[in-house]
């Protein structure tokens, strides 16, 4: 290894040598211009050398490797030909170039300088008298081509041919601070040595230095060259550096510290020079005014003020706690005495006018670049770029850390501006400003400052909770924000030391948090998903864990979602700090009291920050968030089952809990809606906190939650179930269904009561409506019980207002049973399927053997006295379908009432997907009381009825023998709703006779050619659909961007098939290809007549008995096949006409090709007579004498039907 290095050693001495000659050459050259006077000849032929000067130094630096670099040290040769180039280049700066007009060659020359600088600065830099003056003699050569500063330049005197920046190139600009920068530049690296020896300057160097200063920040303001600028304010911090002299600097201080404010504030400043004149003024600061620079002073240097330094010691805080009884005579005359202002020195007034001035800059920096940002201007600072920030992040480190005694009023300042740029989006930014105040707190603040600083930082945490107060409505949002920021900075760094304070002062801080929260609504156009992963699953398993959604919060001052996380994470940090004892008896204070408003609201504040203060002691895995980096993390105290238990108390007891509240526009009862929502979610955030030991408290909570689960109100119901659904999360069941089945009996005998007593208790018919809209019926247990008290209630309040929720807990309980019955009926069909793959194994020979000779020996498999599974089944499919005739055909309708329950129900119970025999009794009984309310005045409830009685009647459809009895009862209830006046009614109830056509038969069909059909025709003659198709509007409905209800009209499915003819042959035609209005407005009209279109096809479909009625049905319903009809109405009497053509084609053929203007085709035959031309019209007008209207708006959906049915 030393050979090597010995090797390369060689090599680069022997390569030095050979590159001395042409340096020798070179500075005879250049030394020679020395003695000549300045000609045109000889600027070029200096520039010439200049130019050939820089290009060896180039040559030199790009062949040097590092080892060579390091041989080259130690060569006197080439360090004294470097020293002899300096000199030269000095003197023709000086003299030679000072005196040409070259620009070229001035820049040349100072290119040359700062190479050769460059290459000088080991040996150039001295403390020593002889040495400063050499160093100064080459500054003022570089200087002397600067431009002056406007101060310094004598309006009388002004030369026309002065230096100004505009007149002066970049270019030389540039390179007369390069050579500045490396004259300066090395002091930077050996700060420890300039200041154990400060630079002592003479009266002449100090002015000097002053003139150098504000050439600098003359260059760094008014330059439009941002590289110029930027050289400017770097070199002005060397030269900072490099004066190191307390006494000196501070006489510039006022000047800098002005100068880079306004180069940094200037107008589309460059965001590199922002940065540097923050770090020079950081550097500024800290070597004229930091603490450092005070020899033992501990108070702001103050040197001559004693009893300052005294004040805040641990000793003068004893003496200050003792009694005065107690204190000896002599303590207070051996106490300092007071010093009055005016015998402070002048050093100490400069120093009070300097932080007064230094804070007053500070204060316009921050709130500059804060106004700007916000109102979106260029004033202030470029905050944009993160390296301004990280920047202003320094400059606040500087002042906090180095300056703390000398600044402090400018302390809270910074440190306020340091908590913002704390939650910065850039990591360097962010870790900047907590490195910063992780040095504060955990090594720099003494015992005594903390003893200070933490009453002032409370006191301050109030001050800008109050000055957040005054301004929330006044302030644009971003500055709003930023003080948040600053307000959750505070706590988050103070931590459990601002327990105290805040526990003092907590009625205040929670009426100030109430007012700064102030609540708008609750978004019900925005859902927010929560996730809940359960933390005792396997961590593989990524599916476990439940969703809970809930409505977006709106807050009056804050609009933008980020600023209301911010917001919202000031309250947690705050409920993480503060005794959740003592916010806990505030909030409740609040809330009992009627004469505390401390909103515009009332109690709807303090709910919404109870909840959040709350929410600070949620368990971080129930949260499924990573734990925060903060240090105040629950701090003040665990909220524990005692805690809660007090919570739930005083929150199940208010007022406003009991209240009965319906959905109005009136602003009050918003408010209510959206308080009662809050304390809902209350209840889930404590199920939040609690866990699996939330379980003690089902018993009161599970009946108020589920009571405002069936709310009108979306916000409430919303609420509730997300409420529920944290409930049995944390409280560990499976699902709320489980939820329901384990703990109905907390609530069930409550329930029953209070469906007895729904004028003291309204909400009780809404608890069995949630009941049974968010669980399955299996899950109810007891709900047989439930079901006989709701029709006990329905039974006693017949007749009064809350008939309305009975009815719809009725047609929830019918819903589900047949929903729950479809199920069972799915489940059965799959395992008999399955267990029929499964065992295919052929008859028994006995029962073969047996089978045969029963049908041998006797008339048929009817016989046979031992049967097979399989012909059990055939002949109950026989006996259900009907077709084979039988002796109960012939008995009376009252031969099945009768019967006793178990003759058929081991028969019929294996026939196919029949009711449960345990809910048929339930279902009769609801379906016998809906016709009382038949008769109800009130459209919506008689809707409501109806659409009961279409439910269960579908249920009931599988054992026929309960159906008949069942539809002979409410037939006659049915039949006096046809003839209303109001349309929603008429189409309900004839929806319901299509279910019971579709489900009866012929038991219908015989009813409604005597009973029906005359009232459903004055109804169609009523209808003219040409009027509503010529007049359609846009309406909201068809705005909306989804696919067309397929049971709107109860004939989507009859819309997409196909027609077939009676003959079996299909009309192959698709939905747009009959002539219709598209679009057209869904009006009560057009329901009612698609209902009766769909009614008439039913029955026609199903039953033979109404063939009579096939010539005035068709006559009737003509003229909907006009193409001025709606595209539904079209099309459902296409499928009535097909219908039609089953029972009696002819009638149809005949109206159908009189519609169309068909064309009789010529006799097959000669024998036959030709058809007159006039005789196919003759007969069509006299077939449509009854038809009214214009013949060619039917002529193309005609020919379309003609066609497809009969051609």
């Amino acid at each position: 290894m030393s050979l090597t290095n010995c090797a390369v050693g060689a090599v680069g001495k022997s390569r030095k040598m050979e590159e001395v000659a042409p340096y020798v050459e070179l500075c005879t050259r250049l030394s020679r211009f020395v003695q000549l006077h300045p000609t045109d000849t000889h600027a070029l032929e200096l520039q010439e050398v200049l130019n050939e000067l820089v290009a060896f130094y180039d040559r030199i630096e790009s062949v040097s490797t590092p080892a060579e670099r390091g041989v080259d040290t130690p060569l006197i040769g080439l360090a004294a030909m470097d020293d002899l180039v300096l000199l030269s280049l000095h003197k023709l700066l000086s003299g030679f170039v000072l005196s040409d007009s070259t620009p070229r060659l001035k820049e040349r020359g100072f290119i040359a300088m700062a190479r050769v600088l460059r290459r000088c600065k080991p040996r150039l830099h001295g403390r020593s008298g002889a040495q400063l003056q050499r160093h100064l003699s080459f500054v003022q050569t570089c200087v002397l081509y600067l431009p002056p500063p406007s101060e310094a330049i004598d309006r009388s005197q002004e030369e026309p041919d002065g230096v100004t920046l505009a007149s002066q190139s970049e270019e030389l600009r540039l390179a007369i601070l390069q050579s500045l920068r490396e004259l300066f530049d090395k002091e930077a690296s050996d700060l420890g040595a300039l200041k154990d020896h400060p630079l002592l300057l003479e009266h002449q160097q100090t002015h000097f230095f002053a003139y150098l200063v504000a050439c600098l920040l003359h260059v760094a303001q008014r330059d439009r060259c941002r590289e110029a600028a930027f050289e400017a304010v770097d070199t002005l911090a060397s030269v900072l550096t490099f004066i190191h002299d307390t006494r000196t600097l501070r006489q510039f201080l006022p000047g800098i510290s002005a100068g880079l404010w306004k180069c940094a504030n200037s107008p589309q400043q460059a965001s590199k020079v922002i940065v540097a004149a923050l770090s020079c003024l950081a550097t500024a600061i800290r070597l004229c005014i930091g603490d450092e620079t005070f020899d033992g002073d501990s108070d702001g240097g103050k040197r001559s003020n004693p009893e300052l330094t005294k004040r805040f010691t641990l000793e003068a805080i004893r003496q200050a706690a003792e009694p005065s009884s107690t204190k000896k005579p002599e303590t207070t005359e051996l106490s300092y005495p007071p010093v009055s202002p005016a015998k402070l020195s002048e050093e100490d007034k400069w120093l009070d006018a300097t932080a007064m001035n230094l804070d007053l800059l500070l204060s316009r920096m921050f709130a500059a670049s804060i106004t700007g940002a916000a109102v979106g201007t260029g004033a202030g600072l470029q905050r944009a770029s993160w390296r301004v920030r990280r920047a202003l992040a320094e400059l606040c480190g500087t002042v906090m850390l180095q300056c703390r005694r000398s600044l402090r009023g400018s302390f809270f300042r910074c440190y306020d501006e340091l908590l913002v740029l704390r939650g910065d989006s850039i990591a360097e930014v962010a870790q900047e400003a907590q490195a910063v105040l992780q040095e504060l707190q955990t090594s720099t603040l003494s015992t005594e400052e903390r003893l200070r600083l933490l009453p002032e930082m409370a006191d301050r945490f109030q001050m800008l909770l109050t000055t957040l107060v005054l301004k929330i409505s006044t302030e644009h949002e971003s500055t709003k924000v930023h003080m948040v920021r600053t307000l959750h900075g505070y706590v988050t760094f103070l931590g459990s030391s601002l327990t105290p304070y805040l526990d003092a002062a907590m009625e205040t801080m929670y009426s100030a948090l109430c007012r700064v929260v102030t609540f708008a609504a609750l978004d019900i156009e925005l859902v927010v998903h929560q996730t809940l992963p359960n933390p005792a699953v396997d961590a593989q398993n990524a599916s476990a864990g439940v969703v809970v959604s809930q409505f977006q919060k709106r807050l009056r001052h804050f609009h933008e979602e980020a600023s209301v996380r911010e917001v919202f994470a000031l309250l947690h940090e705050v409920g993480a700090v503060a005794t959740p004892a003592s916010f806990i008896d505030c909030a409740f204070t609040l809330l009992v009291d009627p004469d505390a408003k401390v909103a515009e609201d009332g109690h709807l504040e303090v709910v919404l920050v109870l909840n959040e203060l709350l929410r600070a002691h949620c368990r971080p895995e129930n949260e499924g968030e990573v734990e925060t980096e903060t240090p105040t993390a629950r701090t003040g105290g665990v909220i524990d089952v005692h805690l809660i238990g007090r919570i739930l108390e005083d929150l199940l007891a208010l007022e406003e809990w009991r209240e009965y509240v319906t959905s109005t526009s009136s602003s009050a009862s918003r408010a209510l809606v959206y308080q009662r929502a809050l304390m809902i979610e209350c209840v889930g955030v404590c199920a939040e906190i609690l866990g699996s030991g939330f379980r003690v408290f089902l018993l009161h909570v599970l009946y108020p939650l589920v009571e405002q689960l069936g709310s009108r109100d979306v916000e409430m119901e919303r609420a509730a179930l997300a409420a529920l659904e944290k409930v049995y999360f944390f409280t560990g069941y499976a699902s709320l269904e489980a939820l329901f089945e384990v703990n109905m009996d907390y609530f069930v005998d409550a329930l029953c009561a209070r469906l007895e007593q729904l004028d003291t208790y309204p909400l009780t018919a809404f608890v069995v409506e949630a009941l049974l809209k968010h669980t399955r019926l299996a899950a109810l247990p007891l709900v047989d019980e439930v079901a006989s008290s709701l029709l006990r209630s329905v039974d006693m309040y017949q007749d009064s207002p809350h008939i309305g929720g009975l009815l719809r807990s009725l047609q929830l309980l019918i819903g589900s049973i047949a929903r729950d019955a479809g199920e069972s009926a799915t489940e059965d069909d799959n395992e008999q399927q399955q267990t029929k793959q499964q065992t295919k194994d052929p008859p028994s020979l006995l029962a073969s053997f047996i089978d045969e000779m029963k049908m041998l020996t006797s008339e048929g498999a009817s016989a046979l006295d031992v049967d097979t599974e399989d012909n059990d089944r055939v002949k109950l499919g026989v006996e259900e379908d009907g077709s084979t005739p039988s002796v109960k055909g012939a008995m009376p309708l009252e031969y099945d009432e009768i019967q006793h329950d178990g003759v058929d129900d081991g028969q019929e119970d294996d026939s196919g997907p029949s009711a449960p025999s345990g809910y048929r009794a339930l279902v009769i009984d609801i379906l016998d009381r809906c016709g009382y309310f038949l008769a109800e005045s009130d459209p919506i409830a008689c809707c409501l009825v109806l659409s009961v009685i279409d439910e269960g009647v579908r249920f009931m459809a599988r054992p026929r023998k309960h159906l008949l009895p069942l539809v002979a009862r409410l037939w006659p209830e049915l039949l006096p709703r046809l003839r209303v006046d109001n349309r929603a009614i008429v189409a309900a109830t004839v929806r319901v006779i299509t279910t019971l056509a579709e489900l009866a038969d012929d038991f219908v069909g015989d009813r409604f050619v005597e009973t029906v059909w005359p009232v459903l025709r004055s109804h169609l003659n009523d209808i003219n659909v040409g009027a509503d198709g010529k007049a359609s509007q846009l309406t909201r409905s068809m705005l909306l961007l989804s696919k067309p209800s397929e049971t709107a009209f109860g004939s989507g499915e009859h819309q997409e098939s196909t027609l077939e003819t009676s003959a079996g042959g299909e009309l192959v035609q698709g939905r747009d290809t009959f002539a219709a209005v598209n679009g057209t407005r869904k009006t009560q009209e057009v329901r009612l007549l698609v209902s009766i279109l769909t009614c008439l096809t039913t029955v026609c479909q199903r039953s033979q008995t109404v063939s009579v009625l096939v010539p005035e049905i068709t006559q009737t319903c003509s003229k909907y096949l006009s193409s001025r009809a709606p595209r539904e109405v079209v099309e459902q009497t296409s499928e009535l006409f097909k219908a039609l053509v089953r029972l009696n084609g002819d009638e149809v053929f005949c109206t159908v090709a009189a519609l169309s203007d068909w064309v009789l085709p010529p006799p097959p035959s000669t024998r036959f007579a030709a058809f007159e031309p006039d005789a196919g019209s003759r007969f069509y007008r006299g077939h449509l004498s009854s038809v009214s209207g214009r013949g060619q708006s039917y002529r193309e959906n005609a020919a379309i039907l003609m066609s497809g049915l009969f051609c």
